[in-house]
């Protein structure tokens, strides 16, 4: 979520503060361990998905663009009927504890996952994991699946280049090399909280801190103005404006086009995202390697015109009441997250309806309460921001035919065939010619609105090297990041 506490007018205030403290300009490398403070901006922002960033080594990496990497499990193959798969742990990788990990810890762990109410769809079909050697893992499945790679990307051991030293409220972390590789620059890592975004960016002019963890779109250019590198990346959430398919009118195709078209998203990104987005159409990860975002957004391109037309359409006419004064077509109920950032997203969305006649009724949903009305199917509709990954499960679990509970539930079947088709590909090709379909089914028969990618920003100190090119998040790279001291 985008951080704007920053205000304008406390911008310079933040500059004169931090005047005496800037960087002077950094070249000279050094190799000499040092510690690493990220500011967090806020006392509540929850520190766990960074942490495990750090500090685990998933058997599995997924790149940017959805594509399986070896990670602890270095290589994989699968049986002629794809119903057993045997992966190689990689030699000589050592668990924080010093013990070198074996078939028989992964095993361990991807048993466990399978109790998990989280896990994703890849690992729905598994019957049976065992460790046949110390070397290798064999995983049995009732039926084949193309998503269990995927599944796999979301399992870890500890045995990330960092180690927790320190939990709430002050977490530190230690580095922990594995035996084959350097020391890293950076010895050790503080997570600091601050009370405020503000007082976070003051932190990094001072140079109190070496990383801002999420900088707030007022800040951006004080911060390149004073020569700190921003690297912002677009993140695999996406808010949407979640429809349910019982609702008498939702269930029409040219309704729920009508509701895509009426929304200038290039707007709501300028002026309620402050530029710092990406348009979406469906919910297939924007970068994904069989390249299906191209030219797909002239599809719901805004057309408040066309919005009316589909309406009539589906037979929603204008209505007129005998004062003339128009009068909504229908009205839906939408659950709005109690967040002042989505109650201004859903408030523009509620002015951007009634220029087409249709009322939406905002109600706001406590955070603490938002799951169930959204997995047992009880709402009209929704805004919420929901997370993708880089690859098709969340698309599988949200469309295709199954009994699982669902992050949402549309009521939604006219993609299901095309997401059996993904789960059941049986190759490279396969797999991109069913994605691809997918997409297009979405484009087609829309169940949602889908508005934007998120997008976030880190702010690096000018004493780090940063390894070339950033992928993704610059977090990513942190353990291969370098050192430089002033000269």
């Amino acid at each position: 979520m985008r951080l704007t506490a920053v205000c304008a007018s406390g911008l310079t205030a933040l500059l004169v503060a931090a005047c005496a403290d800037r960087h002077t300009d950094a070249t000279a490398a050094t190799t000499t361990p040092r510690r690493l403070v990220i500011g967090i901006p806020s006392r509540d922002a929850p520190l766990r998905p960074l942490v495990q960033s750090l500090t685990e080594l998933r058997l599995i990496r997924t790149d940017t663009t959805g594509r399986a990497l070896p990670g602890l499990i270095s290589l994989w193959r699968v049986s002629p009927d794809r119903l057993t798969w045997w992966l190689t742990v990689r030699a000589g990788v050592r668990v924080h504890t010093g013990t070198e990990a074996t078939a028989r810890d992964v095993a361990t762990r991807l048993r466990s996952a399978l109790e998990a109410a989280t896990r994703l769809p890849g690992l729905w079909s598994v019957t049976a994991v065992d460790a046949p050697d110390p070397a290798t893992v064999r995983v049995q499945l009732r039926e084949p699946t193309s998503l269990l790679l995927e599944a796999l990307s979301l399992v870890a051991v500890p045995a990330g280049p960092f180690a927790p030293e320190t939990a709430e409220p002050e977490v530190t972390l230690r580095a922990v090399p594995q035996p084959d590789q350097v020391r890293p620059a950076i010895d050790s890592i503080e997570l600091r909280r601050y009370d405020t975004p503000r007082a976070a960016v003051a932190a990094q002019l001072r140079g109190e801190i070496d990383v801002l963890y999420e900088v707030p779109s007022e800040a951006r250019r004080l911060l390149r103005d004073e020569g700190i590198p921003i690297f912002p990346h677009i993140k695999p959430y996406v808010f949407t404006l979640a429809l349910n398919h019982r609702h008498p009118a939702l269930r029409q195709r040219a309704v729920r086009q009508a509701l895509n078209v009426a929304v200038d998203r290039a707007a709501l990104i300028a002026q309620e995202a402050d530029g710092e987005a990406a348009p979406a159409v469906d919910f297939l990860w924007r970068h994904h390697w069989s390249a299906l975002h191209a030219t797909e957004h002239a599809t719901f391109a805004f057309d408040r015109a066309r919005a009316r037309a589909l309406l009539d359409q589906a037979g929603y006419p204008e209505r007129l009441g005998p004062d003339g004064a128009r009068h909504p077509r229908f009205a839906i109920k939408c659950l709005v997250l109690d967040d002042s950032f989505v109650k201004r997203l859903a408030v523009r969305l509620q002015r951007a309806y009634a220029e087409v006649g249709v009322a939406l009724q905002l109600e706001t949903l406590r955070l603490d309460d938002a799951d169930s009305p959204f997995e047992e199917g009880r709402f009209e509709a929704a805004l919420t921001p929901l997370g993708t990954g880089y690859g098709l499960s969340t698309a599988y679990q949200l469309f295709g035919r199954h009994r699982q509970p669902r992050m949402i539930d549309f009521g939604y079947t006219a993609a299901a065939p095309a997401a059996e088709r993904v789960r059941d590909a049986a190759s490279p090709e396969a797999f991109a010619s069913a994605t691809r379909d997918l997409h297009r089914m979405l484009l087609d028969d829309p169940p949602a609105v889908v508005l934007f990618w998120q997008e976030t920003s880190r702010a690096v100190g000018r004493q780090w090297r940063i390894p070339q090119p950033v992928d993704g998040d610059v977090l990513g790279s942190l353990a291969r990041w370098g050192a430089i001291t002033p000269r």
